[in-house]
């Protein structure tokens, strides 16, 4: 059953789907929350999974109390490409919401995109559709997944993009629609800069935060370490995955073992008080086939927090630093052992990175994410439009 939407103009309220897995908590659905604050017209509804494991824990749905929430199970996969959604939420949202715009964060090529989709076109075919998409690594993909990525670029009206690698991978498979940047964002209020101590003499703490995985570069930070036995400093880390003992061993060998803290997998609302422990954040991830940094929100999250940022080359990482922190060369242990040293003995140049950071995060911020979002959704709603009724005068 096709549901009959009077076509959206500037000044109408806004209705908008959007369908993402991981927005499962308000704490994981800032873009959201950022967007229904800060533009009262807009009716926005959120369908997500009924539970995902998000940063090596699994996280339950839970309601908001900005805007509905409606949740579906998930079959056939637990990997995020390869899932399907029980379709009957997406429907019912669909008929009874009557979205004048969908809002799809999946890839192009993914099982759940594709089936949005389809009920897209069955119960809603005059909704434009736009997509978020996070993907920078090129690949080709075999049959049927290369036909999903095909038809979604045809079916969308646009896509917008988390960094400027992920907008050069839409370009590079032929999508010629609009692709704005659009980043991720930071809370500054549940991100803010410790209170200044009066330790002069304590020992600074390097902090890692992120899910520990091959690619993450976890043995190049390992290896950085042990060239700075000399100096005094201690790590806290902040996540877990399978790369952590591997990790552990090669501390055991460099005799440092004693100066690491492992948090293990913490829930998202934590990780702030974590930030208020370091001295200095490390973001050492390397490429790999599967791994090319999307964008790194645990940089804006430290440079909100106050705390310097080292990062490696890979992907995004000196898009979303700039002139705020230093950038080493991916893989190069000996490089990053010497910005840890530089930033280590260097009280003013720590100083200097933690206010040059907090100067740049403000372009991360919620509210500037969410204006650049509504502008976006209002320039695809008007295109739309203009061209609905372009096609009703020809048919008049």
């Amino acid at each position: 059953m096709e549901v009959t939407v009077k076509p959206y103009n500037v000044g109408d309220q806004m209705r908008v789907l959007r369908v993402a897995h991981s927005s499962l908590t308000p704490a994981l659905r800032q873009r959201e929350r950022a967007l229904v604050r800060c533009y009262p017209d807009l009716d926005l509804e959120v369908l997500t999974t009924e539970r995902w494991r998000e940063a090596e824990m699994e996280v339950e749905a839970a309601p908001d109390d900005l805007f509905r929430v409606r949740t579906a199970r998930t079959y056939l996969s637990k990997h995020i490409q390869l899932f399907a959604y029980d379709p009957r939420p997406i429907i019912k949202a669909l008929c009874e919401h009557r979205p004048h715009l969908v809002d799809l964060s999946h890839e192009p090529y993914s099982v759940a995109c594709a089936e949005t989709l389809t009920l897209c076109n069955w119960f809603a075919p005059h909704a434009p559709i736009v997509m978020h998409t996070n993907q920078n690594i090129l690949h080709n993909y075999p049959p049927p997944f290369n036909w999903f990525e095909q038809r979604t670029f045809k079916r969308i009206a646009a896509a917008y993009a988390c960094s400027e690698s992920v907008r050069e991978v839409l370009v590079a498979k032929g999508f010629k629609k609009p692709a704005p940047i659009i980043p991720y964002g930071i809370n500054t209020e549940s991100f803010y800069p410790r209170a200044a101590s009066g330790e002069s003499n304590r020992e600074l703490t390097i902090g890692f935060v992120g899910r520990m995985l091959p690619g993450k570069g976890l043995n190049v930070l390992a290896d950085a370490l042990g060239k700075l036995r000399t100096e005094a400093w201690r790590i806290l880390l902040v996540g877990d995955g399978s790369e952590c003992e591997d990790f552990k061993r090669r501390l055991a060998t460099h005799g440092l073992l004693d100066r690491a803290e492992f948090t293990g997998a913490v829930s998202y609302d934590l990780v702030t008080n974590y930030f208020q422990q370091m001295d200095v954040m490390v973001m050492p991830t390397q490429t790999t086939q599967r791994i090319r940094e999307q964008f790194g929100r645990v940089l804006v999250e430290s440079m909100a927090s106050g705390v310097p940022v080292i990062g490696s080359t890979c992907g995004s990482i000196p898009e979303v630093i700039g002139d705020a922190g230093l950038v080493f060369p991916e893989g190069d242990a000996e490089a990053l052992a010497c910005a840890l040293r530089r930033t280590l003995l260097d009280e003013g140049l720590r100083k200097r990175m933690a206010q040059a950071g907090l100067a740049r995060v403000k372009r991360y911020s919620w509210e500037r994410v969410a204006e650049k979002t509504y502008e976006f959704f209002q320039q695809v709603l008007r295109t739309d439009s203009e061209g609905l009724n372009r096609r009703l005068e020809l048919a008049a």
